[in-house]
């Protein structure tokens, strides 16, 4: 992304985006660097003129900033964006529009001075429970992105019929894992006060994060598992 272009636009933000201004001010203030070494001395300086350095905490807002300007180019469709993850939502009436949006979301990308990653990209096509999804004749899956049964959104995992049987499973072998590893540490002594610290640090948080997103979505199934474990 080109610093001058992301200045500009947060320039002609306004008064009433306080991210914007926030971001406008650091770049007034900070001037980033690369510093290039090797051996452990310094071989040369030199100015950062396009994208953010990873992990930057300058990047997602930076992100924001350069896709303000990026709308979906058929009504009906929505472009959803949150920190640097973006989402293509295309309804089953617009379908034959997807490969539009993919263009228009390259040729976006191209004039930010970014890429589209169709190996990082993600298809997923949401069909209904029965008989009824079953007859559904899926489309060709776009240009060269993969498309999946199930798909991680911000941390939840979301599969093809829209319940949570796919995360419950995830969030139980992954708890799973972590009792295991209490053990090992109970086992090697640690004071009696620490393995609840550590149960709620881990497991506690794993169970509920994003509880009120997903739990609504549990099967009977599911809810059975979970209640066994």
């Amino acid at each position: 992304m080109h610093c001058n272009s992301q200045k500009e636009r947060a320039e002609n933000a306004g008064p009433e985006n306080a991210g914007r201004l926030l971001l406008y001010a650091t770049f007034k203030v900070v001037q980033a660097l690369y510093l290039h070494r090797y051996a452990g001395q310094s071989i040369s300086v030199a100015d950062t003129t396009i994208s953010i350095i990873q992990g930057s905490g300058l990047g997602p807002a930076s992100y924001i900033i350069t896709a303000a300007d990026l709308h979906p180019v058929t009504d009906g469709n929505r472009i959803v964006k949150f920190a640097d993850d973006t989402y293509l939502v295309v309804p089953a009436s617009n379908s034959s529009s997807r490969l539009l949006e993919i263009n228009h979301i390259h040729t976006w990308a191209a004039e930010n001075n970014l890429m589209l990653n169709c190996s990082k990209s993600e298809e997923i096509i949401f069909t209904a429970r029965g008989k009824r999804g079953k007859s559904v004749q899926l489309l060709t899956p776009c240009l060269d992105i993969k498309r999946v049964s199930s798909l991680r959104v911000l941390g939840v995992i979301v599969n093809d019929q829209l319940t949570a049987t796919d995360h419950a499973f995830n969030i139980l072998a992954s708890c799973n894992s972590l009792m295991y590893a209490l053990r090992i540490l109970c086992s090697d002594g640690i004071p009696d006060t620490s393995p609840h610290d550590v149960f709620r640090a881990t497991v506690i948080a794993n169970l509920t994060y994003c509880a009120p997103s997903w739990s609504s979505s549990c099967s009977a199934a599911d809810r059975t598992c979970q209640d066994s474990h």
